[in-house]
């Protein structure tokens, strides 16, 4: 898990050289085919044609995306490309920029090594989001940080981890010299560290992972006064804190936290059944997983919605049940995978059931088809309605037991990514998955269910709300 410009790329391709070296065959994966051609031509090229030992064992073949060691292959693929998933075997595979990969691409690239005894996986990348991609692999290893010993007080310090994780506090260990320069300093006696006085020191050191931080703070060619300059000044925490600190970062407005959920709760006990109507959400796959929300009945002209019920469910006969042991006026549920058996539930219930269906082209107000029993929407606008139900406190949770505590983790799995689209440049934001989000979803529908038929009484109101606050802040 890196920073930007600490040489992990290059360090990675010279673990590639050394394994081909050595016989073993190694696939490079890049996200893109075009991250794949620059390298290629601006960084293994010159390696390997410069080093008089490594061109006299390159042979017969010499392409962008192919290199022939010794007696081994490297391969230069993306993982944006189905046929760069496949196709070779594979003894060591390197994915580099890891976050910039889905789940699924890596599932499919892991593949390639079923074959061998060898089986070594190398990841690289500047982290994006917690628990997501790098920061997710580096939670499961060692977790090892660049320990530096002082040589006044002899005590240890790892300058990643004494860094400040918000802004606007102290930074006890870059300090001024009194010449115009700073320095990287000794978080118990403030004296000046050497870079090179240190060692690799795992918090974890029974995990079989190896798993380093490599941030600018322990890069020599690096200066610390200008980290501190851009910690002081910067109008984009997320890329400081990922580019230069190596560590993943997002704002309360991209993502939720687990106590943002779990402080809406009330000590009201889950409810079995309602005598008033109730709207529901359904997320489909495996399981069913059921939201159920009941408007605030209280003299209150900002509207709220009690949730009274979750549920985890296998059969969609038990949603015919739920509809009438909660008078559900209206249920908005998953329009896929479960196509046939999704379809047939709205039909049972006509004019009450609608399947979701998300247009990405598609913005502002949902659109219901009463006939199709359909109901179209954006999925970023979306799930940017449910979050705004949470922050803006208009979902009232029943008292803390398991299954709110899930619904509250499954809340914060989702998170918004800015994403720039490799061909235009364009960017927009898009929300990933970064653990199991079934309740997420469930919540979504159900909070979509909550707008009358053409979305705008609500839609206005969601989107006036969200400009006020944000003209707040």
């Amino acid at each position: 898990m890196k920073g930007t410009q600490v040489g992990g790329s290059v360090w990675g391709m010279l673990r590639s050289i050394h394994a081909c070296l050595n016989g073993l065959n190694v696939i490079y994966f890049f996200p893109t085919w075009g991250g794949v051609t620059d390298f290629s031509k601006s960084r293994v090229g010159p390696l390997l044609a410069d080093n008089p030992f490594l061109s006299r064992m390159m042979t017969d073949t010499d392409a962008v995306g192919l290199k022939r060691i010794g007696d081994a292959f490297l391969y230069l693929r993306g993982m944006k490309s189905p046929v760069g998933l496949k196709s070779v075997p594979a003894d060591m595979i390197i994915f580099d920029e890891l976050d910039e990969a889905t789940p699924e691409a890596k599932t499919k690239a892991r593949e390639r090594l079923a074959h061998s005894n060898y089986r070594r996986v190398i990841e690289l990348s500047n982290p994006s989001l917690p628990d997501f991609g790098i920061d997710e692999a580096f939670g499961r290893s060692d977790q090892r940080h660049w320990t530096v010993k002082c040589s006044r007080c002899n005590q240890w310090t790892a300058l990643d981890k004494e860094f400040p994780k918000k802004l606007n506090q102290e930074v006890r260990i870059i300090l001024p010299a009194g010449d115009g320069t700073f320095f990287r300093a000794c978080r118990h006696c403030s004296a000046p560290l050497d870079l090179a006085a240190g060692e690799w020191v795992a918090d974890y050191p029974d995990r079989p992972i190896h798993g380093y931080q490599i941030g600018q703070l322990i890069s020599s060619r690096m200066d610390p006064g200008e980290i501190l300059d851009e910690y002081r000044l910067t109008r984009f925490p997320d890329q400081f804190y990922r580019l230069k600190i190596g560590i993943p970062w997002v704002d309360v407005e991209r993502r939720l936290d687990l106590n943002s959920v779990l402080q809406l709760c009330t000590d009201t006990p889950m409810l079995d059944r309602s005598e008033q109507h109730c709207l529901m959400g359904v997320d489909t796959g495996r399981a069913l997983h059921v939201v159920i929300l009941r408007e605030d009945d209280t003299d209150d002209a900002f509207e709220r919605y009690h949730l009274v019920h979750l549920g985890i469910y296998r059969e969609f006969h038990q949603l015919d049940d739920l509809m009438g042991r909660f008078k559900v006026d209206r249920c908005v549920i998953d329009g896929m995978p479960e196509t046939h058996a999704t379809a047939e539930f709205a039909r049972r219930h006509p004019g009450s059931v609608f399947m979701s269906f998300f247009s990405e082209g598609q913005h502002g107000f949902p659109k219901w088809d009463q006939h199709e029993n359909r109901v179209s929407i954006n999925r970023t606008d979306a799930l940017d309605a449910s979050r705004a139900a949470v922050r803006n406190k208009k979902l009232i949770l029943p008292r803390r037991d398991p299954m709110v505590e899930l619904f509250a983790k499954q809340m914060t799995a989702d998170a918004k990514k800015l994403e720039e689209d490799e061909e235009t440049g364009a960017q927009k934001y898009h929300y990933i998955k970064t653990g199991e989000n079934h309740f997420s979803f469930a919540l979504t529908y159900a909070w979509l269910a909550t707008f009358d038929d053409t979305g705008f009484t609500a839609w206005r109101r969601f989107f006036r709300t969200e400009k006020q606050r944000l003209g707040r802040r």
